[in-house]
């Protein structure tokens, strides 16, 4: 992984709009599901209970992963 240099504030900045983004994505394949939560639908669709709907659990999956890595950064940033 290559690091830069960049100013805290604007990294804050980056990563907050990534996260409110990803959310919104999350928030809309959610309700196109009619479901609560992404771990509800994932297990669902792994159980065959929400036919078709493998794409967007597997966008869910991969949506989330790119959360936590940003909260990660952001925890990281805020020490």
């Amino acid at each position: 992984m290559t690091q830069i240099s960049m100013d805290k504030d604007l990294a804050m900045d980056l990563i907050e709009s990534k996260l409110r983004n990803i959310k919104k994505q999350i928030l809309e394949i959610l309700g196109k599901w009619n479901q609560p939560s992404a771990e509800i639908m994932i297990q669902l669709s792994r159980d065959g209970k929400l036919p078709e709907s493998e794409i967007d659990a597997i966008g869910l999956t991969n949506l989330q992963k790119k959360m936590y890595e940003l909260e990660k950064y952001q925890r990281s940033l805020e020490d």
